[in-house]
């Protein structure tokens, strides 16, 4: 092990770089310190009231980056890190988006408004390199009081976090289906199926379940996407072809 580090380091040095050694023990407490502070978050997020949520909503009614294209906003999600997801740790959400990108294309997901739900659905954490508290950013959502069944899920009041705060910006920019999509994509489907109305029981079909599997299932601190994101810049400009508020 020592020799393979000497070479490597040897080969690295010629561009100024070092190989570190990290020991398991390292690792251990970084990822303890992780997984305790990803608890306290949800935790947070999860004591969500009623209340609460419609400030969130009053607070986000107003610009937050202002009139922006949605090709730089895609480019900021390099500098953003879910603070709570194991599966992706210190990755950012643009490689977490290109491995969702990348995973439907490997399975021949040609459906555009798939592609473009994958491409914008975590654009709401860009709150995350602003001063909003984690808890009422990221984590998976359900509903904060009860209701009867069938009610519709548009009826509902859920846990705020990006979702909403996408979906808020997005709404009259994309169809219906995919509106629909990034503003439930977090949440927790079986305990809510029974609010669905018609509608979305077919969205959530259609749409949320196969969205859902590429979503989580293509999360890892090791899949390196093959694709990048000026792969999808001709797509995100057509689609988006003007500035909007964000």
């Amino acid at each position: 092990m020592k020799s393979v580090i000497k070479t490597t380091n040897q080969f690295l040095n010629k561009f100024g770089y070092k190989l570190t050694q990290v020991k398991d023990n390292d690792s251990d407490i970084y990822r303890r310190e992780f997984l305790k502070n990803s608890r306290s978050v949800n935790q947070a997020h999860n004591q969500q009231t009623v209340e609460k949520v419609k400030y969130l909503k009053e607070k986000y009614q107003e610009p937050v980056f202002g009139k922006v294209y949605v090709w730089d906003l895609m480019k900021d999600l390099a500098h953003c890190i879910d603070p709570t997801d194991p599966s992706l740790y210190c990755v950012s959400q643009l490689v977490h988006t290109m491995q969702v990108v990348g995973a439907m294309e490997e399975d021949g997901v040609e459906d555009e408004d798939m592609i473009i739900s994958a491409l914008i659905h975590d654009l709401g954490k860009l709150l995350l390199l602003t001063d909003e508290a984690p808890e009422n950013i990221v984590c998976m959502n359900t509903v904060v009081t009860s209701y009867e069944e069938g009610i519709g899920l548009d009826n509902c009041i859920f846990q705020w976090n990006h979702d909403e705060f996408v979906y808020d910006r997005f709404k009259d920019y994309v169809p219906k289906n995919i509106a629909w999509i990034i503003r439930y994509h977090s949440i927790m489907i079986k305990p809510n199926l029974v609010l669905m109305n018609e509608q979305d029981k077919i969205y959530t079909e259609k749409y949320l379940k196969s969205f859902r599997k590429y979503d989580m299932d293509s999360k890892s601190i090791y899949n390196l996407p093959k694709n990048k994101l000026s792969d999808y810049r001709e797509l995100i400009e057509k689609s988006f072809p003007e500035p909007i508020i964000f």
